[in-house]
C-alpha cells in the first residue's frame, strides 16, 4: 500500500462491500478498482498485493488524461470505456509485464500473477515488442 500511495501520490480507501457491490463501479471483476481519485480495496474480498500492484500498474501505464478516469477509461462498462479495443488489449499487456517487472520488489512469485495476455479482447491486438519496451522504460524510471 506504501509503496501505491508513494508511486501514485493516490490514497487508498479500504473497504468493506456490503450487498452486491461486488461486480459495480469500481470494483467489477476484482476487489480493487480506481474511481479517478483513490484507489479502492476490498478488504474482506481477497484483495491481495498482487491485484493492487496491477491496479496501480495500470495508472502508471494510463496516459495522464485518463488518470482521473474511473478504471483509467478502460474496462467493463462500455459507457465509461473511451479507448478501442485494441489500444486497451496493448494497455492491458504494458500493464501485465510492469507488474511482473515489479513483482520480485513485493517477493510475489511469478507464479502468482496471471498471464499477461490473459484480460484481452482479441490476442492479434497485441504488439509484444512495443508492449515490452513501454513496460521497461516505465520501470527504469520508477525510484529504486
Amino acid at each position: 500500500m506504501a509503496f501505491v500511495a508513494r508511486t501514485t501520490g493516490k490514497g487508498i480507501r479500504v473497504v468493506t462491500l456490503q450487498g452486491d457491490e461486488q461486480g459495480k463501479a469500481p470494483f467489477f471483476a476484482q476487489p480493487v478498482g480506481f474511481d479517478g481519485r483513490s484507489f479502492w480495496v476490498a478488504r474482506d474480498h481477497g484483495c491481495d498485493t498482487e491485484k493492487l500492484l496491477h491496479e496501480a500498474c495500470h495508472w502508471l501505464v494510463a496516459p495522464k488524461s485518463r488518470r482521473t478516469l474511473q478504471n483509467y477509461g478502460l474496462g467493463p462498462n462500455p459507457t465509461r470505456r473511451v479507448v478501442g479495443e485494441e489500444e486497451a488489449d496493448n494497455e492491458e499487456v504494458t500493464t501485465m509485464l510492469l507488474e511482473r517487472l515489479l513483482a520480485p520488489r513485493f517477493a510475489l512469485p511469478l507464479s502468482r500473477l496471471a498471464k499477461p495476455d490473459y484480460n484481452v479482447y482479441r490476442k492479434t491486438n497485441i504488439d509484444w515488442e512495443a508492449c515490452e519496451v513501454r513496460a521497461a522504460t516505465l520501470f527504469e524510471a520508477l525510484p529504486g
